[in-house]
C-alpha cells in the first residue's frame, strides 16, 4: 500500500474480472490508494455500469466469460459517455495482447500484475504508456 496517503483519491476505476478473488483484492487495493472503484463479473455487467456512470479507467480482464475481452474493449471505445483509458490486464500472451491492443486498449499488463507498475500507469499514464 501507499506510504504517501491517497495517491488515487478521486480517479473513478472499474474493474471488469470474473474471478471474484481476483476482483475482490483490485477493487481493496485500489480503494486502500483512494479511489472510487466500481466491479462487474461480466462483459454485459460492465457496459451496463458504463451505460449509467462516467469511470476514467476500466480495468478489464480479456478472459471473460460472456463477451471477448477485445469485444468488450472495442464496445467500451463506441459507446462509453466518456472515453475512460482502457488497460488490459491478462493471462494470456500472444495474439491476445497484440489483439487488446488493436482493439483499443491503451496498455496491456500480463498476470501475474506488477502492481506497482500498474499503480504508475493509474497515477501517470503519460509515463507508463510506453511499458
Amino acid at each position: 500500500m501507499s506510504d504517501q496517503g491517497e495517491r488515487l483519491a478521486g480517479l473513478r476505476v472499474l474493474v471488469v474480472e470474473d474471478v471474484a478473488d481476483i476482483r475482490e483484492v483490485f477493487a481493496i487495493l485500489l480503494r486502500a490508494e483512494g479511489a472510487d472503484v466500481e466491479a462487474a463479473a461480466s462483459g454485459r455487467e460492465a457496459t451496463e455500469l458504463l451505460g449509467r456512470r462516467d469511470f476514467d479507467v476500466v480495468l478489464t480482464d480479456l478472459g471473460l466469460p460472456d463477451v471477448p475481452g477485445d469485444v468488450l474493449v472495442r464496445q467500451m471505445r463506441a459507446s462509453a459517455r466518456h472515453r475512460p483509458r482502457i488497460a488490459v490486464i491478462t493471462g494470456y500472451g500472444e495474439p491476445y495482447v497484440t489483439r487488446a491492443r488493436q482493439a483499443g486498449a491503451d496498455i496491456v499488463f500480463t498476470k501475474p500484475v506488477d502492481w506497482s507498475r500498474l499503480l504508475q500507469y493509474l497515477i501517470h499514464p503519460d509515463l507508463a504508456a510506453s511499458a
